[in-house]
């Protein structure tokens, strides 16, 4: 048996995001607008986040960012174009629309 090379310097998260298709994700974006008014984190590094934040089973938004500045040097490997700050993070859990991550839901169910 030989071993696969399209995984072969990801971490597991980075292979799990990896298979969750950008168009899905942009489509989605662009149904319910939801990066409307926003200037650096997206609706994907958002959904990204909350999805570490499940996978590593984060209690607070200070724990997920100290586990998501350990990732430091592999962001580009999770797709993750910008790691927030503490604040950013809660005005965007508060502002963004329920819907948008409910149609991801969805498509990937």
């Amino acid at each position: 048996m030989s071993k696969s090379t399209y995984f072969s310097s990801k971490s597991v998260f980075g292979q799990l995001i990896s298979l969750i298709d950008n168009k899905k994700i942009k489509d989605a974006v662009k149904k319910h607008d939801s990066d409307r008014y926003v200037k650096r984190f997206k609706s994907n590094d958002h959904l990204i986040s909350m999805l570490f934040c499940s996978f590593a089973k984060c209690n607070s938004l200070r724990e997920l960012l100290g586990a998501m500045l350990g990732l430091s040097g592999k962001t580009e490997s999770c797709k993750l174009g910008h790691i927030s700050k503490r604040s950013t993070l809660s005005d965007t859990n508060k502002n963004r629309k329920v819907a948008f991550f409910e149609d991801i839901y969805n498509i990937l169910l």
